[in-house]
């Protein structure tokens, strides 16, 4: 209450559902009748304001109010007189709720540009204002400041100050509201699991709570920016489907988060239908709210889905001038990454490369590394990729890099499609031999064709012509797996076969025995070190003891070659033919092609 006894302004009415908004319209139109007498108090008059503000801010969505823009000029008319009367009054108190009523009561796109000049003049009189709850809603608005320009350090610093601010135990909801934020930052940084939870965990212990904007919507959003992290938003379409019957007041945000749902999941007619109306007039029926910067992006995403580049240029360009913010969700507790790398899809679809690649790197360059810069680390990749064609394959690391990144947040399904655009840069970058490692299957790539093997034979020629000119001992390449790009490569060295007498045989034996036993224990030294030793003890058995040994690898690794070959000649005779005359086999074996050319690895699996 006011020092005269006059009511808080209804600040949540702005973020949650109000009983009735019709009740509350009229019992703050009602107080501002009253405060326009004469002997009103200043108090009075501004916090009677500022509360039919927040009440016309709300009505104008459930319909009660007719016109958005209607509205917002008898907010702005209200705003300006509370104004005037806090300045008159010389009141903190007062002038921080006229600047706050500012701050909510025009909440969405269009007060964006103005939002740093009234957060300028609330810090002004942050210090002199004596309400703790006025106090901690000035810094609520900054940390959703930080949130909004992805700025996750500000945004940290500033969370951990609200906290402090908020210590008291009468402001235990604002405690709340640190937790949500807390939890945000998680999902930001790729802690999907753990933000999912703290979120979960925050609503829940208010939900008792009267007028709490910590509504159960907020978990259903966070699960949403969850499944649509792991490609799983077909498993929460019943779910948007139950809160939209229940939603009406905020029907098309809803409608939107379906429709998104039902692009992502692959149900792309029923998706199209939902958008078709939504985007009737230039996507008219969406409110400019606070909401209103999320709701595009995600129709955003809708039309790259859907490849409808009509509407993705639409998008776009009322996008365009908020590409440099997140879309962040109320005061900043679940956020859907940057809107710029939405830009960039959109951009992508209508054929703007340039302008896509531009968004792409603007988002990387300015955002902390997390699943949203991973993933648009993937999306920049693969645009370049298929615009430069055959000169591509350098983007392979990147997407190895995207690739890894997603990986180790449990964003598998992305990952996956990480690991599947490199494999589809390596085979379309055929002016230069590549061979692609999945598993246990290995495709070739060049200019003298392409074919697909597998098996034992196909490994030893990956290490064989990933190294051309390099001669290896039959027996070492017949323990050759899976490829290993951190394997050592060693030259055969055929001294060894002349060089060991029965001490030094004895030695090599012993040690390697250690090293056997040692397992994976040992260091990359010592993995070396165990393949010479075996080279070492292969040459002098072949001298001391006779072939058998060595003839027995012979055998095996040149069958395993020739049948590879013969398989890869099979599907291009070219390149079989090709492989036939360079690669010799025996008791050590080479790939020495005419131009001295090693065959690139992309390792994929």
């Amino acid at each position: 209450m006011g020092d005269d006894g006059s009511p808080r302004p209804p600040w949540e009415i702005v973020e949650t559902f109000p009983t009735s908004s019709r009740e509350l319209l009229e019992h703050w139109r009602d107080l501002v009748e009253r405060s326009s007498a004469v002997e009103a108090s200043p108090d009075a008059s501004v916090r009677a304001r500022v509360g039919l503000v927040l009440a016309l801010y709300w009505a104008v969505q459930e319909g009660l109010e007719v016109g958005w823009l209607d509205n917002r000029q008898r907010r702005e008319q209200l705003l300006a007189e509370a104004e005037e009367v806090a300045e008159r009054s010389g009141d903190a108190d007062l002038i921080a709720i006229a600047g706050l009523g500012r701050l909510y009561g025009l909440w969405g796109p269009d007060q964006i540009p103005e939002r740093t000049v009234v957060l300028q003049r609330l810090e002004h009189v942050a210090d002199a204002v004596r309400d703790p709850e006025i106090r901690l809603r000035i810094r609520e608005w900054r940390v959703l400041g930080h949130f909004d320009s992805g700025d996750l350090a500000g945004a940290r610093t500033e969370v951990d100050l609200f906290a402090r601010q908020a210590a008291d135990p009468d402001l235990r909801g604002f405690r709340r509201r640190e937790e949500l934020w807390r939890a945000n930052l998680a999902m930001l940084e790729g802690r999907i699991d753990e933000a999912v939870k703290m979120n979960t965990d925050a609503i829940s212990s208010t939900s008792d709570t009267a007028g709490s904007p910590f509504s159960f919507q907020n978990v259903a959003i966070t699960v949403a920016i969850e499944r649509y992290l792991r490609m799983g938003l077909g498993d929460v379409i019943e779910s948007v489907r139950s809160i939209r019957a229940s939603s009406p007041r905020v029907r098309a945000n809803w409608d939107t988060g379906l429709a998104f749902c039902l692009a992502e999941a692959g149900h792309l007619e029923a998706a199209a239908e939902l958008f078709d109306v939504l985007a009737e007039d230039d996507f008219d029926s969406v409110p400019r709210d606070l909401n209103w910067l999320v709701t595009i992006d995600l129709l955003g995403l809708v039309a790259v889905r859907l490849d409808d580049t009509g509407r993705s240029r639409t998008i776009l360009e009322m996008l365009a001038g908020f590409a440099h913010l997140d879309a962040t969700h109320g005061s900043g507790y679940a956020s859907y990454g940057p809107v710029g790398r939405t830009c960039g899809l959109l951009a992508a679809t209508t054929g703007e490369s340039t302008r896509a690649a531009a968004h792409f790197a603007a988002v990387l360059e300015s955002r902390e590394p997390g699943p949203w810069t991973s993933l648009c680390r993937l999306d920049r990749s693969r645009l370049l990729a298929h615009c430069e064609g055959v000169g591509a394959r350098p983007h392979s690391a990147e997407l190895r890099t995207a690739e890894g990144e997603l990986r180790s947040m449990g964003m598998l399904a992305w990952a996956e499609e990480a690991r599947s655009a490199r494999a589809a840069v390596v085979s379309v970058a055929t002016s230069e031999p590549s061979l692609v490692v999945d598993g246990e299957q290995v495709s070739f790539h060049g200019p003298l064709g392409s074919a697909e093997v597998s098996g034992v034979g196909a490994m030893i020629l990956v290490r064989l012509l990933h190294a051309p000119g390099r001669t290896f001992a039959a027996a070492e390449l017949e323990g050759t797996g899976r490829w290993d790009a951190a394997a050592p490569i060693q030259d055969h060295d055929s001294t060894v076969e002349s060089t060991l007498d029965e001490t030094a045989r004895r030695q090599y034996r012993e040690r390697l025995r250690v090293l056997e036993e040692a397992g994976g224990a040992i260091t990359p030294d010592q993995v070396e070190e165990q393949a010479f030793l075996r080279r070492a003890l292969a040459g002098s058995r072949h001298r001391v003891a006779g072939s058998a040994e060595l003839e027995r690898s012979r055998v095996r690794v040149t069958k395993a070659i020739r049948r590879c070959i013969t398989e890869v000649g099979n599907q291009s005779p070219r390149l079989g033919e090709h492989l036939a005359e360079s690669v010799s086999t025996g008791r050590s074996c080479a790939y020495t092609p005419a131009d001295g050319v090693g065959w690139d690895v992309v390792d994929v699996g």
